[in-house]
């Protein structure tokens, strides 16, 4: 009667150790995220991945009328991969950037390959900002009235980063809602791995 119930208890044990590591595999977190990697010159870290079926903010700039702003994946059984960074420079007097289609990627565990879509192609205008509740509000850590936080946005397009200067910001990818990601490469103005 013992022997069997030990063997219970270790079913028990491993069912719970089960739910624990398939729970962990359907999020998107990693001991990686928010740790600093360096490349040749530039020193980059992902913040967080999150996903979503569509993406609302406000854009404006002081003195000009604020637009409410929607993008939403291409095709069903798509998902925005939302990449949170943190790009800095403190190696090179100046460092040169272009991030675009081929400047980062995402690898899943079928070594499947995405690139970063280009939010101004895509955006949609809509009637209204995210309401404070919305995941893209979360996500995007928006001010009050949708728009963006200082100093923060979409990292995109060619910019120069002096030393001991970093820009925040969001890369916009897309994939399949069951794709689980391996790593994330960075090829804008230097090129690191960062394995989650």
């Amino acid at each position: 009667m013992s022997a069997l119930m030990g063997k219970l208890k270790m079913f028990a044990w491993g069912a719970v150790l089960l739910m624990a590591l398939a729970t962990t595999a359907c999020t998107e977190v990693s001991p990686a995220f928010g740790q600093y990697y360096q490349g040749r010159t530039l020193t980059v870290s992902v913040v967080s991945i999150d996903r979503m079926s569509e993406l609302r903010y406000s854009s404006g700039l002081p003195g000009q009328q604020t637009r409410h702003l929607r993008l939403t994946a291409s095709e069903d059984g798509l998902d925005l991969v939302v990449v949170h960074l943190k790009v800095e420079n403190h190696t090179a007097t100046s460092a040169l950037l272009n991030v675009d289609r081929t400047g980062a990627e995402l690898r899943d565990f079928f070594s499947n390959k995405y690139f970063p879509i280009d939010v101004a192609e895509r955006v949609q205008d809509t009637d209204g900002p995210p309401s404070p509740r919305s995941q893209s509000a979360r996500v995007l850590n928006l001010q009050p009235d949708g728009t963006f936080t200082s100093g923060q946005g979409f990292i995109s397009g060619p910019f120069e980063l002096a030393r001991d200067m970093g820009i925040e910001g969001w890369i916009i990818f897309e994939a399949p809602k069951d794709a689980k990601f391996r790593e994330f490469k960075w090829r804008a103005g230097d090129s690191l791995t960062i394995t989650f």
